[in-house]
């Protein structure tokens, strides 16, 4: 597996995370979220960095940091993904957990945002 992050910057601002692609054995998944804030999950390959001018911002499309949890897990096999839906709408995916060998990782919507959380490793039976 390998993590390739797209990364928005405004101006002088820190860079936030806007969504992400996991390359699986198999596929390219692009995690993120939409813009109804639908958290989704759906095949797709990273494009190019490109910037907006007229707004002061860029977008950076690069190899995912460590502070991605997902990056830790290069190497592991996925072993599965349980979607998470909206209590009320239950059509609409409002997260994932991505589970591997070692651990798992949280991905969520919330606020619009692509929010993430590394899992503790899962103990040798």
């Amino acid at each position: 597996m390998a993590v390739t992050a797209a990364l928005f910057t405004h101006g002088a601002d820190a860079s936030e995370l806007l969504h992400l692609w996991l390359r699986l054995e198999t596929v390219t998944v692009v995690v993120r979220v939409a813009a109804d804030w639908t958290f989704r999950i759906t095949p797709g390959e990273p494009g190019e960095s490109y910037t907006m001018p007229e707004l002061g911002s860029r977008v950076d499309i690069v190899p995912a940091s460590a502070a991605v949890p997902f990056v830790r897990h290069v190497g592991e096999r996925l072993v599965r993904v349980v979607e998470e839906s909206d209590v009320e709408d239950p059509d609409r995916c409002v997260g994932a957990e991505f589970v591997f060998e070692t651990g798992s990782v949280a991905a969520w919507s919330f606020g619009g945002d692509l929010h993430l959380a590394g899992g503790e490793p899962r103990r040798p039976a």
